[in-house]
This record gives C-alpha cells, structure tokens and sequence, in this order.
C-alpha cells in the first residue's frame, strides 16, 4: 500500500473519527474539587531595611516561591501569634 493510499483510508472516517460518543460513559466520575474562593488582593507600599529584603528575596528563591507568598505567609504567621 502506497503513502497516498495510507492517507486516503486514515482520512475516510473525516469528522466522525474525530469526534466521540456523547452516550453514557461507563467510567465512574469523581465530583470535581469544590474551588476556594480567592481573596481578593490589595496593593500596599511601605519600607523595609534593604538586609531584611533581600533575606526574604533569598529566602524565597530557595523556596522556590515568590516575594509576594513569603511575606504573605510571614504576616499570617505575625498575626496567629499576637492575635491570641
């Protein structure tokens, strides 16, 4: 069989070969996860000393997360402490 004739019969089923059956499937579905809503964010500026910086810089990358989720997680944890 030539590459033409190959490709002619690959081609016959056209659409109907692409598309799937919309029947009843028999696998059994898991509900999918139930998606926290999230938090709005808000931006803030403020001063920090430059060695503190770039501790939570490094601290970050080794974590291999961003600036933003350090000092979020570091405030979460300042506020667990002290609001008891």
């Amino acid at each position: 069989m030539s590459k033409s004739d190959s490709l002619k019969n690959g081609m016959r089923s056209g659409l109907d070969g692409l598309l799937s059956s919309t029947g009843k499937s028999t696998q059994k579905k898991e509900p999918a996860p139930v998606k926290a809503e999230k938090e709005p964010a808000v931006h803030c500026n403020f001063v920090i000393d430059k060695s503190i910086h770039t501790r939570m810089k490094y601290l970050a990358i080794k974590k291999n997360m961003s600036l933003r989720n350090i000092v979020n997680e570091a405030m979460k944890e300042y506020l667990e402490k002290h609001e008891k």
